[in-house]
């Protein structure tokens, strides 16, 4: 064992006196706060905040700053002008995932947003692209129109409305995937899934383990490293719950897009773990996305309730009082896309976005970027420039009319860019129309606390709260039951309907 930890501590002390050699030779790195010998910056890192630290360290130094964790270098983007430059218009130097090494142990290289730039990679986009590009996205309305009603529905009964944004979130992406619809949200897929998330995502989470920080500790053997136990545990139960999910999808009669990914053109290219994969990660990703946001949306309704009025008297305008909003009317609601683009800004539910990586030196602004290098986009940052975003604290959707050309930062840069933002922002539309059209939302016992987010791993929450849902009169009782009993539940017909209708436009 002495040994070991002996040759690790030469190699760091070798590593790190090389690469200090290095810099003082050339260009330095972007500017920072001040570092201990070894590890850096990460006595000084936030674990509850980081992107609020990271804002006030670009108030101290500038747009782009440097840390180093360890030997880790991360350099975090602060403004838009920086981030479109280098992860945009640079997207060929900055379309990487840096070495993650516990993540890296938990999903052996099967995980597409994880994967490194390459043909890999490629071949993985373009199998998800044959499901989740902006024209199929289109065709998934019809199960987004019942899973939208049957929430809808849901709150006149109850007013735990995370609980049933994470039913809905979870059986859209079970339906699309595996051909299979949650109907209560306790169910046995959803309830193993959710734990193996929670598990996930507390073994991966930014900060948990040396071995990220210090990556020379990789080398150590299983019976030394408690990381390597675990990541391999968590391998095989992710991986039986894919494979379990993929065999069901397979047997069942609906469409889906298991079935779509092994009838692609590029299906031979990969294996069948990996597909199983492809479309697990999405429910991993996509259900708590979806719900975090929809969380967000509730938190800004009941602090900004003129805001709601005005969305309201949009719908009333719009819509009536006899009928739920329908996506043929979201194009005559403009202010209603605005506060969905708001809800996005406001509290971002990934405000570091997800971490690039250099795939070679690059020069920035007389900075040194070296190859390996993390990059983050403090998306939290990017929706609080002022310069950008006129009274950037406030939640004003406003902002979206009379400025169209806003950035909207969060789903993502370059060719890394969300996949599914196209099904996401058409989610929240329907059930953001729907509930400001059918409810008043109202604080309870003022437990919305703005100031906090709850954070794990890239994700970003608000804190728990309650607030009530109110209806907002009989017609409009009326409408939600009678359209959600008339509605088509059938989950195998709504699929078959939406594949009918890929089958005629491809035709």
């Amino acid at each position: 064992m002495m040994i070991y930890i002996v040759t690790l501590l030469v190699g760091f002390i070798l590593v790190s006196g090389l690469s200090f050699f290095k810099k003082r030779r050339g260009l330095s790195l972007p500017p920072g706060p001040p570092r201990l010998p070894l590890i850096g910056n990460l006595h000084q890192y936030d674990k509850q905040e980081p992107w609020k630290t990271y804002q006030k360290w670009h108030d101290a130094y500038g747009p782009i700053i440097s840390l180093k964790y360890g030997q880790k270098t991360v350099i975090v983007l602060g403004n838009h002008r920086v981030t479109r430059d280098l992860l945009d218009k640079r997207s060929g130097v900055y379309s990487s995932r840096p070495k993650m090494v516990v993540a890296d142990r938990v999903t052996k290289g099967l995980h597409i947003g994880l994967l490194p730039y390459g043909e890999r990679w490629r071949i993985h986009r373009r199998l998800q692209a044959g499901f989740l590009n902006i024209h199929m996205s289109q065709l998934y309305r019809d199960l987004q129109d019942i899973e939208s009603k049957q929430l809808t529905y849901e709150m006149l009964s109850t007013n735990d409305f995370s609980d049933r944004f994470h039913r809905y979130s979870a059986s859209i992406i079970f339906a699309m995937g595996y051909g299979k619809r949650m109907l209560r949200g306790d169910e046995h897929e959803i309830q193993e899934a959710d734990a193996l998330i929670k598990n996930i995502t507390e073994v991966t989470m930014p900060g948990s383990w040396l071995v990220d920080a210090f990556p020379i500790i990789k080398y150590l053997p299983p019976c030394l490293a408690k990381w390597k136990q675990r990541g391999d545990e968590f391998h095989g139960r992710e991986t039986s719950l894919f494979s379990q999910n993929m065999g069901r999808a397979l047997e069942s009669t609906a469409w889906n897009w298991v079935k779509n990914a092994l009838q692609s053109k590029d299906a031979h290219k990969v294996s069948t773990e990996e597909i199983s994969y492809l479309v697990g990660i999405l429910y991993q990703t996509g259900s708590d996305t979806t719900t975090a946001a929809l969380e967000v949306f509730v938190l800004a309704s009941v602090l900004y309730p003129e805001a709601v009025r005005c969305a309201q008297k949009e719908l009333d305008d719009v819509v009536g009082k006899d009928k739920l909003p329908s996506f043929d009317d979201i194009p005559s609601l403009p202010y209603l896309n605005a506060f969905t683009k708001e809800v996005l800004r406001w509290r971002p539910i990934a405000p570091l976005g997800l971490p690039h990586a250099a795939t070679q030196d690059d020069e920035y602004m007389g900075y040194s970027i070296p190859k390996g290098a993390t990059i983050l986009p403090n998306i939290w940052s990017l929706g609080h420039e002022d310069e950008v975003f006129e009274n950037a604290t406030v939640f004003r959707p406003e902002r979206w009319i009379e400025n169209p050309n806003l950035p909207l930062d969060a789903f993502g840069f370059g060719r890394r860019i969300c996949p599914g933002r196209h099904i996401a922002f058409n989610s929240l539309n329907i059930i953001i129309a729907r509930l400001l059209w059918g409810y008043d939302i109202a604080n309870e016992n003022n437990s919305a606390d703005p100031s906090r987010m709850r954070h794990f791993g890239l994700l970003a929450q608000p804190r728990h709260f309650k607030a009530s849902f109110t209806v907002r009169g009989e017609e409009r009782l009326l409408a939600i039951q009678r359209e959600w009993k008339e509605a088509t539940q059938d989950t195998e017909e709504i699929l078959d309907r939406m594949k009918a209708k890929l089958a005629s436009v491809s035709h």
